[in-house]
């Protein structure tokens, strides 16, 4: 992605604190925004539903993450806010969509080669 002039951003629904503890379990050097209104996750058009929140997908992504060996610690932030990914081409006029995935439950996430296959130079 840096090769290709791009960042990797997170964007979280929890306070700085909590982000700042994330970025140290995970060891990941990415910057880590929070947005504890949930404004960005409405501009990215993310999900956030109360009802609809536990799908069939969800205890397979459950399943994969406990064979993983990742466990659910307790929850930061806004609990029903759904994320996603997105690909986008901030230098060109307008800031450019280029890749959306918008997750339907938790744990509902695109396979990194569609993530990097939008990114141009791929």
């Amino acid at each position: 992605m840096h090769a290709r002039g791009f960042e990797l951003v997170i964007v979280g629904s929890g306070a700085p604190m909590f982000a700042a503890a994330f970025a140290e379990r995970i060891g990941l050097d990415t910057p880590i925004l929070v947005d504890p209104s949930l404004a960005a996750f409405a501009a990215g058009e993310f999900k956030r539903p109360i009802l609809g929140f536990w799908r069939p997908g969800l205890w397979a992504a459950v399943w994969r993450a406990a064979r993983a060996g990742h466990r659910q610690g307790r929850t930061r932030g806004d609990a029903l806010q759904l994320g996603g990914v997105l690909v986008i081409d901030a230098e060109s006029r307008g800031a450019t969509v280029l890749f959306r995935h918008i997750s339907n439950y938790a744990g509902d996430h695109p396979k990194p080669e569609r993530v990097l296959a939008a990114i141009p130079g791929s």
